[in-house]
């Protein structure tokens, strides 16, 4: 029998991120960040280098004429957005992964990550209280989860159907009884083991029940939104697939309507398929 300690251990060994990337995110926080010295930090990772270096050229990343250097394309695109495409960059490979458990073959969890990344800012472009980037960045997290908890789903993976059939129950309910987690806890557990931000680890906590969140924050309304619109499209529908609840109230609660939903994923639609052939080079990852 799978005990949740068990699941605890294997978070618990989960590498930390990049260096750089932690730096980077550092300076984020910092106005008097100095970019010139930042630009010097991530260039001695040559691989990150060049793969920034060719997300910040794309037409996705706002770039308007050609970005050579690294000092450029931070002082052109913003320290932030630099830290979201150094991120993206670091989770792709990983992302990238069959997902055992949830019968998600490869590409299918990066292709939903980036498409809800990508729903969630545009979604927030509307949202005063919501920075773009951290609507990105809590997006392409959101399922992270699933890379841990995966493994245990396998071994348990007739006993949560079970649950799900006969008590109609959601999938992360049903993985609650029988795991004593789901994969949004463990994805948040991960987040903090990251050190990211605590609006983003709830983001990411409660991304199947924002209403569970106390005080309801905009961001995680946003991310449970951007989940369920690509859900619904068919992005990242693996065994679980639509066993989860929609909490209506959340869209309620940001004044997202359905056109404006239908508005997001023909955006989406229009732009995942080049971000994705982007960052299909990426070879690296963090876990």
């Amino acid at each position: 029998m799978i005990q949740k300690r068990d699941i605890l251990k294997r978070v618990s060994s989960v590498p930390p991120l990049p260096a750089v990337l932690m730096k980077l995110r550092a300076c984020c926080m910092d106005p008097d960040a100095d970019f010139a010295a930042m630009a010097r930090v991530i260039e001695t990772d040559p691989g990150l280098t060049a793969n920034l270096l060719r997300l910040a050229n794309s037409a996705y990343f706002g770039a308007r004429g050609t970005i050579g250097s690294v000092s450029f394309a931070i002082s052109r695109l913003g320290l932030k957005r630099v830290h979201q495409i150094a991120l993206a960059v670091c989770v792709a490979p990983i992302a990238r992964r069959t997902v055992r458990g949830y019968g998600l073959d490869p590409d299918a969890l990066w292709e939903h990550s980036l498409a809800t990344a990508m729903a969630a800012e545009h979604l927030a472009a509307d949202l005063p209280a919501v920075d773009k980037g951290d609507a990105f960045t809590a997006g392409l997290l959101h399922d992270m989860g699933k890379l841990i908890l995966g493994m245990f789903v396998e071994d348990e993976y007739r006993e949560i159907q079970r649950l799900v059939g006969e008590d109609e129950c959601s999938f992360d309910e049903a993985e609650r009884s029988v795991l004593g987690t789901d994969h949004a806890g463990v994805g948040a557990m991960i987040l903090r083991h990251w050190d990211l931000p605590a609006s983003i680890v709830d983001a990411v906590r409660w991304h199947h029940h924002p209403s569970g969140c106390q005080d309801h924050p905009p961001l995680v309304d946003l991310i449970h939104v951007a989940d369920i619109l690509c859900m619904d499209i068919g992005w990242g529908q693996g065994l679980d697939g639509l066993q989860y609840r929609q909490d209506e109230s959340a869209a309620s609660r940001l004044g997202i309507t359905n056109a404006r939903g239908e508005e997001v994923v023909c955006r989406v639609l229009t732009g995942l398929e080049e971000l994705k052939q982007l960052l299909d080079p990426v070879e690296e990852g963090v876990l």
